[in-house]
């Protein structure tokens, strides 16, 4: 584990940068516009190319150097860093500029997450793969509460300047471990003379793999169409506190930071903890479970039962995530990894997209007139959600969420998701399934020539 945990600080220490950049430059955005449209338009540029250029990621880094890639991604955000803070010193700065930059991070992240996922899955025993998907899942929860933190501690005394020369630091530490620590590569694969088509055909054998297994395809299936309804909640969630709190920042604050404790306990608990044996039936039964404690705050609730329920559904999204990350690990072969890490995760966000184009308009013009003390829907789901302002986002983040959970939790039913384990060997068990008994290569070396 030591390897992995070297290179595992540096990533972390760019995430916490990273965030913390990405929340400076929001509030300076904000501060220029005074609008939300600017900021809801760099969610999009956030996880639009993470979800579209997945797969062509996946099958680069199964082709190319992993290390090397890291490497590249790393200091090219650092570049793009710099290109801003440059223009900030210049005073030339402007919101199509943070477009910019929020589109190239992404699109650097959707090669570093699978390419970390899979050089993890080289650097340590399979034994330990619970522990190291709980300490990926703990980055990216501890970041959440470290970055809001020092962004706001910062900020007041070093400006937008020092907190992009601060990520710019990060990048360079994070630079510095994965040259110190060497990662292993799979077996070298042979290339082809046409590029494009050799792309085209690593995406295929990713896709293929993916789906040669049925318990795999229910998954896939599965998890896009919770994700559609689901994701109303990460949409809505900021929307629906600041209505119901006359748009006081305080209690925001507090559900966000309950969240990020949330989700860095439930890391905690799958770093130590390791993991079940059969993961994916706990998986699927603990996301569905935060799918539907995510539809309770959709009701007419408390601010701190709100905060209360935030933190439980991080913690069961990080002990889900964790545990079926390692059976991911287990399962996929070290040539296969990348891409299908990338294709998976692509396919299972792209229906996402459709949610953060749509649920803050349906929220505004639907279901919040509707919600309106008077209507239709408002006599129906009223006592429920309450109704006047955040109750048509409410509404909206109770039914999707459920449909979500009812969607995974069904996904149990069918018998291939539950016993996926036992019916796929893992990539190790798959190579010495694949050689011939000790007795045929005792006898085969006796044969003359």
């Amino acid at each position: 584990m030591r390897a992995f945990f070297i290179v595992w600080s540096g990533q972390f220490l760019s995430q916490v940068g990273t965030l913390m950049t990405s929340l400076a430059l929001a509030f300076w955005a904000f501060d220029i516009t005074g609008r939300a449209t600017e900021l809801g338009l760099m969610v999009l540029f956030t996880y639009g190319p993470r979800i579209l250029v997945g797969p062509v990621a996946g099958a680069l880094l199964d082709r190319w150097n992993r290390r090397r890639m890291l490497i590249a991604c790393d200091i090219l955000a650092g570049v793009g860093s710099i290109c801003v803070l440059a223009l900030l010193l210049a005073g030339s700065l402007e919101i199509w500029h943070l477009y910019v930059l929020t589109f190239l991070t992404s699109t650097f992240a959707a090669f570093q997450g699978p390419g970390f996922i899979a050089s993890a899955s080289m650097m340590v025993p399979k034994r330990h793969y619970g522990r190291t998907s709980g300490l990926l899942m703990l980055a990216a929860n501890a970041s959440a509460i470290i970055a809001p933190a020092l962004a706001g501690l910062l900020l007041p005394v070093i400006g937008l300047r020092g907190v992009l020369a601060v990520d710019i630091a990060t990048f360079v530490f994070a630079t510095v471990t994965l040259l110190l620590v060497p990662i292993p590569e799979p077996e070298a694969r042979s290339t082809q003379s046409r590029p494009v088509q050799q792309l085209l055909a690593d995406i295929r054998e990713g896709l293929k793999y993916l789906f040669s297994f049925r318990g795999y395809v229910i998954i896939l299936i599965a998890a896009p169409v919770a994700n559609l309804f689901g994701t109303v909640f990460d949409v809505l969630l900021r929307p629906l506190v600041l209505m119901r709190t006359s748009g006081s920042e305080i209690p925001l604050a507090t559900v966000l930071l309950m969240i990020g404790v949330g989700g860095t306990a439930g890391a905690v608990a799958a770093t130590l903890w390791g993991g079940p044996k059969r993961k994916v039936p706990f998986s699927m039964a603990i996301f569905a479970i935060a799918f539907f404690l995510r539809a309770a705050v959709g009701l007419d609730l408390a601010i701190s039962t709100i905060a209360i329920l935030g933190l439980l559904q991080a913690a069961c999204i990080a002990l889900a995530t964790s545990s079926i990350t390692a059976m991911w690990q287990a399962k996929i072969p070290p040539v296969l990894q990348g891409r299908v890490h990338a294709t998976r995760a692509s396919v299972s966000g792209l229906l996402m997209l459709i949610t953060m184009v749509a649920a803050g308009p349906l929220a505004d013009y639907v279901f919040g007139p509707a919600m309106q003390a008077g209507n239709t829907l408002a006599r129906v789901f009223g006592r429920m959600v309450g109704v006047g302002p955040g109750a048509g986002a409410g509404l909206l983040i109770l039914l999707g969420n459920i449909v979500g959970g009812v969607v995974l939790a069904s996904s149990l039913l069918f018998r291939s998701v539950r016993h996926v384990e036992s019916t796929i060997p893992d990539h190790d068990e798959a190579i010495e399934q694949a050689k011939p008994p000790a007795s045929v290569l005792a006898t085969a070396s006796e044969v003359p020539e």
